[in-house]
């Protein structure tokens, strides 16, 4: 009986260390991230309940609620949490996140409220990689391809050369490119 509750004491502290380890070799962590935090959805909707003012824990429910495709609920959750917490408010990924769930609620289109979530991101971070990327796609949408290209030749420097993300944003960018010109990749082929 000694040797069970021995070994399972061993047990017990090696992962509290192995835990301690990943938590503290990892200082660039996203502090509105869950991690490894065992939290669902119905406890984080408890937790905003009893703690309105909680905005880290309305991002993470707009996250779980945006995982699980529950768009118009995420977007609250994201809009309760910027309003509840000036961390969040200055994370221009969070602003991100909520254009996106937002978009997705309006049938994947963002254009409107979305579109002016992306510019709030943009304006915190004028090359944060997601803004960029979204601006670039909100413009595309619109029709604007010329933006579109702008935003996308920001960001194509901050992708490593030689990835398939690279490629399909370089791709992208002169599809754009040629959409603003007026010419289709046909006319480029024949000229």
């Amino acid at each position: 009986m000694k040797t069970a509750y021995l070994v399972s004491g061993v047990a017990i502290v090696g992962v509290a260390m192995a835990a301690a380890i990943l938590v503290f070799a990892v200082p660039d962590a996203d502090p509105l991230d869950a991690g490894t935090l065992p939290v669902t959805r119905d406890a984080l909707k408890a937790h905003v309940e009893r703690a309105p003012r909680d905005g880290r824990a309305w991002v993470l429910l707009a996250r779980a609620e945006l995982e699980a495709d529950r768009f118009r609920e995420a977007a609250d959750a994201y809009e309760r949490g910027l309003a509840s917490s000036r961390k969040a408010a200055l994370d221009p990924g969070v602003w991100c996140e909520y254009a996106d769930a937002l978009g997705m609620a309006q049938g994947g289109r963002l254009e409107g409220r979305p579109r002016e979530l992306i510019e709030r991101a943009l304006a915190l971070n004028a090359v944060h990689p997601r803004a960029l990327e979204m601006a670039g796609s909100a413009a595309y949408e619109r029709g604007d391809f010329a933006v579109a290209a702008r935003y996308w030749k920001q960001l194509l420097p901050q992708l490593a050369a030689g990835t398939p993300a690279h490629g399909e944003l370089a791709a992208a960018v002169a599809r754009a490119e040629r959409k603003a010109a007026g010419r289709s990749p046909l006319t480029d082929r024949a000229g």
